[in-house]
């Protein structure tokens, strides 16, 4: 095989349903209908039934959402909210932009997702209540600690029976970011979007569920937090002329809406064809020793991202080599935490070490696991990592008896 193998593409699954799109998007241009209207209600109606929650409020983006979600929370300056140092820059650059204060605690090695465990060990070093116990502080400084925001991280539901344990005993609110896990469902049958008070999508056209250009939304079943982001999405009007507080222009347009009400029935077979992809790379990599495939621990993965484990940094980047010389592109995830970029470390006695988080920056590499990928493509994939990994396996060996000879040497 000599043709290269992209990363990610959408241009089968366009080719393949190019005439189911282009008679949504005529059906815009027809009605004119760009902002607002029958579309976008018809996306969130069928996307709120498709989550099973109550209320679905469409926005310009899944940034856009994390803000609306943090706004109808009412977080204020200087307030509190734990959060992975593990994931895409927003889960994090939203509490900075409502001037609060990202703590970051430390994920799970297994699931990658934040570790409810550390986020229990966190409050009862650093916080205490005060109030008759009704408000949780940080004892160095004062600040309150309003919620926790936990990440859905590569197509995977985070633990959050636990994290709702905790929310509950610390009276925390909860907003799930499941930018990466649309379609996911937890061990009880629970779906990613109905994990938190407030839930957060992006429909990014590399996502599950992808746009032809930016979009986002948010679910939730309390209806006073959706008639909130309902207004805050639209200059924070109640009605036509009746601004009544501070909002954004962050609304979906009516050819996003169109085209991810189509690709929203196809949603469950790109799901599927990634878990297939998923399971034949476990099956095809399982016997390599210096690489950790990724486990499913909880529930329905729908794998956004697949990401395996390299045991070194050094065998993570000669992989990356040999597959690019093969025309195999791959991609790391993510290449710094968010613990390690300076502008989200607002408060220098709120920096918590994550080393968990900060090895994976170092060892994980991304695997293409876009839904169109063939079987054929993914079997040269398989093929090629295991004729690197003998290579490596060879040389690694080598070494190891070169370092061993010399130590005996020396002695």
């Amino acid at each position: 095989m000599k043709k290269n193998i992209p990363f990610f593409s959408i241009e089968r699954q366009y080719t393949q349903n190019k005439k189911t799109f282009l008679k949504a998007l005529t059906n815009v241009l027809d009605s004119q209908n760009f902002i607002g209207g029958t579309f976008v209600q018809k996306f969130e109606t069928n996307f709120s039934s498709y989550v099973k929650s109550k209320y679905a409020i469409s926005c310009n983006s899944g940034t856009d959402a994390l803000w609306l979600a943090l706004k109808a929370l009412n977080l204020q300056k200087n307030s509190i909210v734990l959060t992975t140092p593990f994931s895409f820059i927003a889960s994090s650059s939203e509490i900075v932009a409502h001037k609060a204060h990202p703590v970051f605690i430390d994920i799970d090695e297994t699931t990658f997702n934040i570790d409810p465990q550390k986020i229990e060990i966190w409050i009862k070093k650093e916080a205490e209540f005060i109030n008759s116990q009704e408000k949780l502080i940080h004892k160095k400084t004062g600040f309150p600690v309003a919620g926790i925001l936990f990440v859905d991280i590569f197509g995977q539901c985070t633990n959050y029976k636990a994290i709702k344990e905790i929310s509950n005993k610390y009276n925390l609110w909860l907003i799930e970011d499941a930018c990466q896990a649309v379609g996911a469902q937890t061990n009880d049958g629970k779906s990613a979007g109905t994990l938190a008070n407030i839930s957060c999508f992006s429909f990014y056209p590399t996502k599950n569920l992808g746009a032809f250009g930016d979009g986002g939304c948010c679910t939730t079943n309390n209806k006073y937090l959706a008639e909130q982001m309902i207004q805050l999405r639209n200059h924070g009007r109640k009605s036509h002329y009746n601004y009544i507080q501070h909002g954004i222009n962050s609304r979906l347009d009516g050819i996003q809406a169109a085209i991810l009400d189509k690709k929203l029935k196809l949603l469950d077979h790109f799901n599927d064809q990634r878990i297939n992809i998923a399971q034949t790379y476990n099956q095809q990599l399982k016997g390599i020793d210096f690489i950790k495939t990724p486990k499913t621990i909880n529930g329905k993965h729908v794998y956004h991202q697949y990401c395996i484990q390299l045991t070194n940094q050094i065998l993570r980047d000669q992989l990356i080599q040999e597959l690019s010389n093969h025309k195999i592109n791959t991609n790391i995830y993510y290449p710094k935490t968010l613990d390690q970029i300076d502008f989200l470390n607002t408060h220098p006695q709120l920096k918590n070490v994550c080393p968990i988080a900060q090895n994976l920056t170092k060892t994980t590499l991304a695997l293409p696991i876009w839904p169109e990928l063939e079987k054929e493509e993914v079997e040269y994939i398989c093929q090629k990592i295991k004729e690197v990994a003998q290579k490596l396996q060879i040389s690694t060996v080598y070494f190891q008896k070169t370092n061993s000879c010399k130590g005996k040497i020396n002695e």
